[in-house]
């Protein structure tokens, strides 16, 4: 709502909705598409369309929002803002000269949702196949620009890979003109918001299959701020579902804790084991009561692991590789340090010194251990992510300048 004359700046959100979706060109879409958010849980705040309904280079309008498009004659992205919003937070479109990608500045006098940042953007591009297969008309380099702020970058790009489709089979043609995508959007610090393998685009022809093109990319800035992503708008009619993508304040709330199941005591556990009896089971069950049996017969089994497992209260500062010889080995680090700071000896330098190797030894040793565990462990969705670790923010790149060894 407006702000009142005279009042201070307005507080910056701690909770915004926004809608992705392809309406096909369709006006029917488009009315079907805002006619939804009458019942749906969380009115959005910003909906952002490709291929919206143009008709003689005006886009269809709706009580409550005002649009942005790229000034052409048939723009193929488009932003619908609330009037709301925009009465509270500044928002300035930025176009590229085309007409398939669109960007928002959102910002506030305040910061933005617990952060430090008082804006961050939103990219909406609406990126298509090319004569060459290879190019599509947005870039990866306009897609995945490195900035130092929050950035959302979303819409229908019509790449398959792998990291977003697990379950699909790929051709070569696919694989080499979606992994430029993927790669530059690794080596900016993207994380890809989509949950692998959950189809965003359904044909309405049976001889196409079911695929995953409706992309959303966080930024590392923005990716704390993700709270969900999720399909559960009705159909519109088009074969894209609307996607809703929810940011908010990260909870401060310290999580519960949960048990260690490498330090369970197991000398303990095993004569409680074998003595350990499960319910029998109902003669003749039906499904409801099988389920119940068996339920029961697990937690009552977990609930006798938990009675001999260690917890740990994990806190933002918590490390994934710390081990509780660690712990041990840092007591003994500050407690020699102390005692060098005390006496100042030549034999407590030396052992303060002795004690500082061994501990930073052992953290290097944890950290190496742990991230062999990892790549051990990495899937076809995390495998962008180990690549990322390994090599780091990729170079700014520089024209090649003839006889200079620096670019200044």
């Amino acid at each position: 709502m407006p702000r009142p004359q005279g009042q201070g700046p307005a507080p910056a959100p701690a909770f915004l909705s926004i809608i992705q979706h392809n309406c096909l060109g369709s006006w029917n879409v488009f009315l079907s598409l805002f006619e939804s958010f009458r019942e749906a849980t969380t009115y959005p705040s910003i909906v952002l369309l490709q291929d919206p309904p143009v008709n003689k280079a005006h886009l269809p309008s709706f009580n409550g929002f005002k649009s942005f498009f790229p000034p052409v004659r048939k723009p193929r992205v488009a932003a619908y803002v609330q009037m709301s919003f925009l009465s509270n937070y500044t928002v300035l479109p930025r176009f590229k000269g085309v007409d398939d990608v669109l960007a928002l500045d959102i910002s506030a006098e305040e910061p933005l949702f617990g952060t430090d940042f008082h804006s961050f953007r939103v990219i909406n591009a609406y990126s298509t196949n090319t004569v060459d297969y290879r190019v599509h008309s947005v870039s990866p380099e306009d897609l995945f620009p490195d900035l130092g702020f929050p950035l959302l970058v979303l819409g229908d790009l019509n790449i398959h890979n792998p990291i977003s489709d697990g379950l699909r089979h790929f051709s070569q043609r696919e694989i080499s003109s979606s992994t430029p995508y993927f790669e530059k959007a690794a080596e900016s610090g993207f994380a890809l918001l989509n949950p692998p393998g959950e189809y965003t685009r359904f044909p309405l022809v049976g001889s196409a299959r079911p695929s995953v093109i409706d992309l959303a990319f966080a930024n590392p800035p923005l990716l704390p701020l993700v709270k969900s992503w999720e399909a559960s708008l009705p159909s519109t009619g088009s074969d894209h579902i609307p996607i809703t993508i929810t940011l908010a304040t990260p909870s401060l709330q310290q999580k519960p804790p949960r048990p260690r199941w490498a330090d369970t005591d197991w000398e303990a556990l095993d004569p409680i084991i074998k003595g350990f009896r499960i319910p029998a089971a109902p003669l003749c069950p039906t499904p409801p009561q099988l389920d119940e049996w068996l339920s029961e017969s697990l937690n009552r089994l977990v609930a006798l692991l938990k009675e001999h497992t260690p917890v740990s209260r994990p806190s933002h500062h918590s490390k994934p590789w710390w081990t509780p010889h660690l712990t041990i080995l840092r007591r003994e680090y500050h407690k020699a340090a102390r005692k060098a700071r005390k006496k100042d000896t030549p034999h407590m330098r030396e052992v303060a010194g002795t004690s500082k190797a061994g501990y930073f030894k052992a953290i290097k040793a944890a950290k190496n251990k742990h991230w062999s565990s990892f790549l051990l462990t990495a899937t076809p969705q995390s495998l962008w992510t180990a690549k990322r670790f390994a090599y780091g923010r990729a170079q700014p790149r520089f024209p090649s300048l003839p006889g200079a060894e620096t670019p200044r």
